[in-house]
Order: C-alpha cells, then sequence, then structure tokens
C-alpha cells in the first residue's frame, strides 16, 4: 500500500476545486426570481414615479402557454429618447420559466429580437432598446415592485 506524499494530497485538492468551482459560480451569480403576485400595473407605476411620459398602452397577449395578457407600453423622457415594453403575465412559475427559456434559446438576429427581459413576479417584463437612459432610470423602480 503505498502513500500519498502532500504534494500529490494538495494537487489532487486543487483540481477538485478547479473542476468544481465552475458550478459554484453559476449557482452563485444565478438570480432566480421567485413567482409571486405583483399587483397593479408595475410599469405603469414606475413610469409615473419616475417622471418618464407614457406615449401609448395596449392590451397585449403573447401566443405562449400559460400566459394570461399584459400590456404594451410606448414610454418617452424629456430627452426624447423612447422604449417599447412590453408586459406579460403567467399563470404559474413553470410557465413563465417556460417563456424565459425559450427566449434564451433564440440567438439574436434569428427570431431574438434585442431587448431586455426582466423577470418581476409572475410577470416577464421586455424593453426594446435594451440600452437606454429611460430603462437606467425604470429599473431601480422596477426593483422596487419586486418587494412590495
Amino acid at each position: 500500500m503505498s502513500t500519498y506524499s502532500r504534494l500529490e494530497i494538495g494537487l489532487f485538492i486543487f483540481l477538485v476545486v478547479v473542476v468544481l468551482m465552475p458550478f459554484v459560480l453559476i449557482l452563485g451569480i444565478v438570480n432566480v426570481s421567485p413567482y409571486h403576485q405583483v399587483s397593479g400595473e408595475p410599469v405603469n407605476e414606475a413610469a409615473l414615479a419616475t417622471g418618464i411620459t407614457i406615449v401609448s398602452v395596449k392590451d397585449a397577449s403573447w401566443n405562449l402557454p400559460g400566459a394570461i395578457g399584459g400590456k404594451t407600453y410606448v414610454l418617452t423622457d424629456s430627452s426624447g429618447d423612447t422604449v417599447t415594453v412590453a408586459t406579460q403575465s403567467f399563470d404559474s412559475a413553470d410557465s413563465r420559466d417556460a417563456a424565459v427559456r425559450i427566449y434564451n434559446a433564440q440567438s439574436v438576429g434569428k427570431g431574438k429580437p434585442v431587448g431586455s427581459l426582466v423577470v418581476l413576479g409572475q410577470h416577464l417584463v421586455y424593453v426594446t432598446p435594451a440600452h437606454s437612459s429611460i430603462l437606467e432610470r425604470l429599473a431601480p423602480e422596477l426593483k422596487k415592485r419586486i418587494s412590495l
């Protein structure tokens, strides 16, 4: 029976840590938003709280299993930036999460438009364009609505 040197044991521990580290990082980075009911119209309330002007609001329904309706907002600010924000409520966490998986499975330019998808309780909120000053102002208010 052979004995292992400290160097061999140290190398083994190092290799185990290197192999497991990506999994630990992924679990630490993933920010799972639990399914819960968010009352009211969070985008409307967040826009009003930040002084962003709501240009138009239309009822919308995404053709996805479990989608129970939402709204499409066109928002503008005092500098003239305009964004479109589409929201959709889902009847369960499974149907909401399936919609997120479908969105993430598409590659940009092949059916997937360029925008930001945000989970807000039972809602999915899709903002296009993804990088705008309106989204930077709206995001903190939407985050407040998650905990309400």
